[in-house]
């Protein structure tokens, strides 16, 4: 087995792809079942990726008095989750103010909290319970003083932001809280002020590097917003960006560190595609699913499925042919990737390629979606998804 500094950084250069399907059909829903049980409390899961590859300066620092913000406790007991406001409170979490303000918003790391079971909300994912887990809770409020929309009002989303992990000698592009097990976050407004408790599968195994939250305006990671030394592993701040790109560096004790696990999450994210092959590509899929996706070709999908204008985009290859693309389904529903055009077309090929994505869930057909990728005559990708025509 290779060692955790092989594995970290051998990691940033994959020769394989992970499984077209297996980066799409992971869906997440435990916490979406419970939003509707809570008054102004946003509740969001992210379907975990496989995705594929594609020293910190922190500036602007500032140690807030406490009676700014609620305490992590306190924020976890408005989102009703008794366990974790307990958790708070024991001796290995660490509740303080550290505040970061760019792109005119003051960004607060306020608690971190990681264990297990110490949540009332389960998180379950591939059939499976993630219980042990890393809690952060952070506070987001205008610089200017003017208060954040509540998560009710029509406003709230239109400025979006992520909350999320990173870890030292991992491309932050790619190992974060899309690919994390059991990533998501729950958020409210108070006094102004808006209050997220992101939560992913326990990174304090990595504690023998540094272990970075970040936090960027948008809805997907931003490559822009940090530098990514692939050499030293360190992730920074870029200076230049003009945004917001707050990195604060995670005060875990190395002591918690464990390789072996770490070494597993790792192999999990970077599995090269021939560890995920089946015989069956739709074994994971209901039987509607299956006869849907058997019969669709990239000549025929205009017959039974319909594109969601929303997520179009045009994308441009790196020099390595290599291109991401992330998305948000009207309904909230969220995903993102890295392939390469040389894993998705033939060579000399253009046009709408017939090596489809998807994404289900017991549902079937309901809630399938399918990605597309079309390689134009310029050498853009057109990424769309599909979702099949209701009758």
């Amino acid at each position: 087995m290779k060692k955790m500094d092989d594995v970290l950084f051998n990691a940033l250069s994959p020769n394989d792809e992970p499984d077209e399907e297996l980066n799409h059909r992971i869906i997440d829903y435990e916490k979406e079942n419970k939003m509707g049980e809570i008054k102004n409390i946003w509740r969001k899961s992210f379907p975990a990726a496989a995705a594929v590859v594609v020293a910190v300066m922190i500036t602007s620092v500032t140690t807030f008095a406490a009676w700014r913000y609620l305490t992590a406790k306190d924020v976890a007991e408005r989102a009703d989750d008794r366990k974790l406001a307990e958790a708070f409170t024991e001796e290995d979490a660490w509740n303080k103010a550290e505040v970061q303000s760019y792109g005119g918003y003051d960004i607060s790391l306020i608690g971190l909290v990681s264990g297990t079971d110490i949540s009332d909300y389960l998180s379950i994912q591939n059939g499976k319970v993630v219980a042990d887990k890393t809690y952060a809770v952070v506070a987001i409020s205008n610089a200017d003083g003017t208060p954040m929309p509540d998560t009710s009002d029509a406003e709230y989303g239109k400025q979006d932001f992520l909350v999320s992990p990173y870890i030292e000698g991992c491309n932050p592009a790619t190992v974060n809280i899309f690919s994390l097990v059991g990533g998501g976050y729950s958020a409210f407004v108070e006094d102004g002020i808006q209050y997220r408790i992101m939560e992913a599968e326990n990174i304090e195994v990595f504690a023998d590097h540094i272990i970075y939250l970040g936090v960027t305006d948008g809805t997907f990671y931003n490559q822009d917003a940090y530098v990514f030394d692939a050499g030293s592993g360190r992730i920074t701040r870029n200076d230049s960006y003009d945004g917001v790109n707050a990195l604060f560096i995670l005060p875990i004790d190395r002591s918690k560190a464990d390789k072996d696990k770490a070494e597993e999450i790792l192999s999990e994210i970077f599995a090269p595609s021939d560890e995920n092959e089946s015989d069956d590509p739709y074994q994971f899929a209901t039987d509607d699913v299956r006869e849907f996706m058997s019969k669709l070709t990239a000549d025929n999908i205009d017959l039974y499925a319909e594109p969601v204008e929303s997520t179009r985009q045009t994308l441009t290859p790196n020099e390595r042919g290599e291109y991401s693309y992330s998305y948000e389904m009207p309904d909230g529903a969220a995903g993102s990737g890295t392939t390469a055009v040389s894993h998705v077309f033939a060579p000399g090929e253009t046009g709408m390629s017939g090596n489809f994505g998807w994404s289900s869930s017991e549902n079937g057909l309901e809630d399938l979606q399918i990605e597309t990728h079309t390689l134009n005559e310029d050498g853009t990708i057109t990424f769309v998804i599909y979702v099949p025509i209701k009758k």
